[in-house]
C-alpha cells in the first residue's frame, strides 16, 4: 500500500510537512489522531469549552480510516486515479486542518495543554495567539492577560532556566528532524521489503507446487516397489512367527514360575539368616549359662540344682535335653532354608536354560519332559525323616539331554 504521493500538511503555527509515500502519511495521521485524542480525554468532565485544536483528532481518524478503506482497490488504481483521490481528500478534510491544528511535536504543545486544563479555553487561546501569531488580545481580561504572560515566560524570560530550555529546544528540534527523516526512510525500506517478500513468496509457492508433484510421482513408484518387497518379506516372516509363537507360549508358561522361584530364593535366604542368627544366639546363651553353672559347681558353691542328688541330676538332664533339642531344631531350620534357597536358584537358572534351548530348537520332547519334571519336582526340606518324591536330574543327564540333537 506504499504508493508514491505528493502532499503537504500545514498547521496553524506554519509548520510544513511533506509526504512522499502513502504509508508514511497514514502512520502520521494515526499518530496525530491518537495524540490529540489522549489529550482531549484527559480533561475533567466539568470543562465544557475547549480550543478547536483539541477536537482535530476526529478529523485525523476519519482521514486515516478513509485511506485504510482503499487497501482492496488501490492496487488497481493508476497514478492519476490515486492522485485524484488524494486531492479530493486533501481539499475536503486535510487542508481545512491548517486553521486550528497544532503539530504534536512543537515545544509549546505541553504548555498549551496545561493552560487549557488548568485555566480554560480563553487562556489557552491567548497563549497560542501570542506564540504562533505574536498577537495580544484585550489585556483588560484576566484570562487573556494570563495567557499572554504564560506565552511571554515561555519564549522571552531572560534567566538561566529559559536559556537552558531554549538550547534544549533547539537540540530537541534537531533530533526531531532526524527522527522524522529516519521514520520516512524506514517506512520506505519496510515497503520495499514487503514487495520483495511477496515476490519471494510467489516464487516459493510455484517451486513448492512443482516439487510436490515430483515427490508425489516418486512416492507412487516407491509405494509399488515397497509393496512388492513387503509381500516377499511377510512371506519370509510367517515361518519365523510360527517358530516364535511356540517359544512365546513356553515363555508364558514358565515366566511366572521363574519369578516365583526368584522371590522364593530371596525369602528362604532371609529366613536362613534369621534362623542362623537365632541358633548362634542360643549357643552363646547356653555357653554362658552352663559355663557359669559348672564354674560354681567346681568351686563348691551352693547351687539351686544339686548334682549329687537324683532329683538334681534329672532336672539338669532335662534342661540339657531341651537345649540340645532346641539347637538341633534351629540348625535344621537354618539348613533347610539355605537348602530351599539353593534349590529355588537352580530351578530359576534351569528355567532360563530351557527357554534358550527352546528358542534355538535344540531340545526334543523327551528332553523337554525331563526338564519339566526337574522344574516341578518336589523339594526335600530336610525337616521330615521320610521325605520322598521325584528328584532333579544330575548335571550329566541334563547335558546329555541338551546335546542329544547335535
Amino acid at each position: 500500500m506504499n504508493r508514491a504521493i505528493n502532499i503537504q500538511l500545514n498547521d496553524c503555527a506554519n509548520k510544513s510537512m511533506k509526504f512522499d509515500g502513502l504509508r508514511e502519511l497514514l502512520e502520521f495521521l494515526k499518530s496525530e489522531g491518537e495524540f490529540w485524542r489522549e489529550k482531549r480525554e484527559s480533561f475533567d468532565k466539568s470543562q465544557r469549552q475547549f480550543h478547536p485544536a483539541f477536537g482535530v483528532y476526529s478529523t485525523f481518524e476519519q482521514v486515516a480510516k478513509t485511506i485504510g478503506s482503499w487497501a482492496e482497490r488501490i492496487e488497481s488504481w493508476d497514478d492519476a486515479q490515486l492522485s485524484q483521490q488524494i486531492n479530493t481528500l486533501n481539499q475536503n478534510s486535510i487542508r481545512p486542518l491548517s486553521s486550528h491544528w497544532i503539530w504534536s511535536g512543537h515545544a509549546f504543545v505541553e504548555p498549551f495543554y496545561r493552560c487549557q486544563k488548568q485555566h480554560g479555553q480563553e487562556v489557552a487561546t491567548s497563549f497560542l495567539n501570542y506564540i504562533t501569531k505574536k498577537q495580544i488580545g484585550n489585556l483588560n481580561s484576566y484570562q487573556t492577560f494570563l495567557g499572554v504572560i504564560t506565552g511571554y515566560e515561555f519564549e522571552n524570560q531572560d534567566s538561566d532556566i529559559p536559556k537552558r530550555r531554549n538550547g534544549e529546544k533547539i537540540s530537541l528540534g534537531h533530533l526531531r528532524s532526524q527522527l522524522e527523516q529516519a521514520t520516512t526512510t524506514l517506512i520506505g525500506e519496510v515497503e520495499e521489503f514487503k514487495d520483495g517478500f511477496n515476490a519471494w513468496e510467489s516464487d516459493t509457492q510455484t517451486s513448492w507446487a512443482e516439487w510436490v508433484q515430483q515427490v508425489d510421482a516418486e512416492h507412487k513408484e516407491q509405494q509399488v516397489s515397497h509393496r512388492d518387497e513387503f509381500i516377499a518379506y511377510m512371506e519370509g516372516c510367517k515361518t519365523r512367527i510360527s517358530e516364535l509363537e511356540n517359544t512365546y507360549q513356553e515363555k508364558l508358561r514358565l515366566e511366572q514360575p521363574a519369578q516365583y522361584w526368584k522371590k522364593a530364593a530371596r525369602r528362604f535366604g532371609i529366613q536362613g539368616g534369621l534362623w542362623s542368627l537365632a541358633l548362634l544366639s542360643s549357643l552363646l546363651l547356653g555357653i554362658v549359662y552352663f559355663s557359669e553353672f559348672f564354674h560354681a559347681w567346681l568351686t563348691g558353691k551352693l547351687l539351686p540344682v544339686q548334682l549329687n542328688t537324683i532329683q538334681g541330676v534329672v532336672i539338669f538332664g532335662a534342661i540339657l535335653a531341651v537345649f540340645a533339642f532346641m539347637v538341633k531344631t534351629l540348625s535344621r531350620l537354618a539348613f533347610s532354608s539355605f537348602h530351599l534357597m539353593r534349590d529355588a536358584e537352580e530351578r530359576e537358572q534351569l528355567t532360563y536354560l530351557y527357554l534358550s534351548l527352546v528358542n534355538e530348537n535344540k531340545i526334543d520332547e523327551t528332553s523337554r519332559d525331563i526338564v519339566l519334571q526337574a522344574l516341578f519336582s518336589r523339594t526335600e526340606t530336610g525337616l521330615l525323616v521320610a521325605e520322598s518324591g521325584p528328584t532333579m536330574p544330575g548335571a550329566g543327564e541334563m547335558l546329555k539331554a541338551a546335546t542329544r540333537l547335535r
